[in-house]
């Protein structure tokens, strides 16, 4: 390990790891984990001596690709994610890995984060089971309700957007990952769903800003961002990756979930089940959501999909396995869109 990253750095882990007052006696790299492309996993092991400690910590940094660690930067993509573990996730009743210890610097970052070796992370090539689907759908509740409504207080400044701002040169940037798209991945694009993307960067500009910013909205709500428990003891399910946040319907999350994880076939079979399922969720945590309005914001969370897609085409680090899930969301996504006719209700 040569590059010089805070959380790459074993005498900053053994110096910030604590618990309860005492600090680990060793500290090993035990090597990468996970198949993050704007970021990356490090597990580190612990030996705390005679005391008790946990056994490995997860530690999260940059990506090793200066392009895409500079734009996540630019963007605040890196700082978005620190911030809620620093002072968002208490306001939710979401589950998250504990935060242990925290770095933020103009460019470099580090998270270090309980090790949860009990869980297996999910996967977007092989469909999501119901009971996964449920846990999620669950969890999106628990995300979204406790902080329903109660999203203008100055915790959320940095997920806030200016309408106006994100409008300006929208079109340009659509136009421009699309160009991208369909020269890395087109050949492997549904013909209608090229179609759906080449119509979508027209109209782009009428889908920014049509989300009220009513509660925190996790973003890549997706297979990959859940830590699914397999042994005795673990969580049934954690929810990681928070650094696509931002402020809108609660429902583009639960969109973008279905839209992922399972078949369109398979998709088209479970929507409304699970659809009423969220609403029930909420309800049970003292948020009103009526069915039809929920319906009606989870066809336009459709395109938030696409979007996704597109830009997680341009922005992360190209890597084989990165082109086959981006050709099998676009594909996904674009399907789900057709299916509600998201674009024709652009208006």
């Amino acid at each position: 390990m040569t590059e010089m990253f805070v959380g790459l750095d074993p005498g900053w882990i053994a110096s910030h790891v604590e618990i309860g007052g005492v600090t680990p006696r060793d500290v090993e790299f035990a090597g990468f984990i996970g198949t993050g492309q704007m970021s990356r996993n490090a597990r580190w092991s612990l030996d705390w001596g005679t005391n008790t400690g946990p056994s490995s910590i997860v530690v999260k940094i940059p990506s090793a690709d200066e392009t895409v660690r500079n734009i996540s930067f630019e963007h605040g993509i890196y700082q978005k994610e620190c911030a809620f573990y620093r002072s968002v996730k208490a306001l939710t009743e979401v589950a998250a890995p504990a935060l242990i210890a925290l770095h933020v610097g103009t460019d470099d970052f580090c998270l270090v984060l309980e090790d949860l070796a009990g869980s297996r992370q999910g996967d977007q090539f092989t469909e999501a089971t119901d009971e996964q689907l449920i846990l999620a759908i669950d969890q999106a509740a628990a995300l979204h309700a406790p902080v329903w409504g109660a999203v203008a207080q100055p915790a959320f400044d940095i997920f806030r957007e200016d309408p106006a701002e994100r409008a300006a040169g929208y079109a340009e940037r659509m136009a421009f990952f699309h160009a991208v798209v369909q020269e890395r991945l087109g050949a492997g694009l549904d013909a209608d769903v090229a179609d759906l993307l080449a119509a979508f960067v027209e109209t782009a500009p009428r889908y920014v800003g049509r989300a009220a910013p009513v509660t925190l909205v996790h973003g890549d709500f997706r297979p990959d961002n859940f830590l699914f428990g397999v042994d005795d003891g673990a969580p049934p399910i954690m929810v990681v990756d928070w650094q696509t946040l931002s402020l809108g319907s609660g429902t583009t999350d639960v969109a973008y979930l279905l839209g992922a994880a399972v078949t369109p076939d398979r998709r088209r079979e479970i929507e409304h089940d699970m659809l009423a399922r969220y609403v029930g969720e909420l309800a049970g945590r003292g948020i009103n959501h009526p069915a039809q309005q929920c319906l009606e914001e989870y066809a336009l969370g459709s395109l938030h999909g696409v979007v996704i897609a597109m830009t997680a085409t341009v922005m992360a680090e190209q890597t084989e396995r990165g082109d086959a899930l981006f050709t099998l969301m676009l594909n996904r996504h674009g399907r789900h869109a057709l299916d509600m006719g998201a674009l024709d209700r652009l208006g």
